[in-house]
């Protein structure tokens, strides 16, 4: 059995079971919190956002593909 995991761009949110849980990855029903994390890295894991409600993970990473994209010339 595998985690809850959306991918979103290059990023990743990931179901938890939160600091409590020792930040564990969770299914979605068993989930405390959310993680997000940068899937371009090679190598080691690199945690943008932890412990946030899936919302606010959402929400996070759509404003950084935002900002990306408006960076990029059209």
């Amino acid at each position: 059995m595998s985690s809850f995991q959306v991918l979103v761009g290059g990023l990743a949110i990931v179901a938890s079971f939160g600091a409590a849980g020792g930040n564990r990855p969770a299914m979605k029903s068993d989930a405390a919190s959310f993680d997000v994390i940068d899937r371009r890295g090679q190598g080691n894991t690199r945690y943008l956002f932890r412990d946030p409600s899936f919302e606010a993970a959402w929400d996070f990473c759509t404003r950084r593909l935002a900002i990306v994209a408006a960076a990029r010339p059209h």
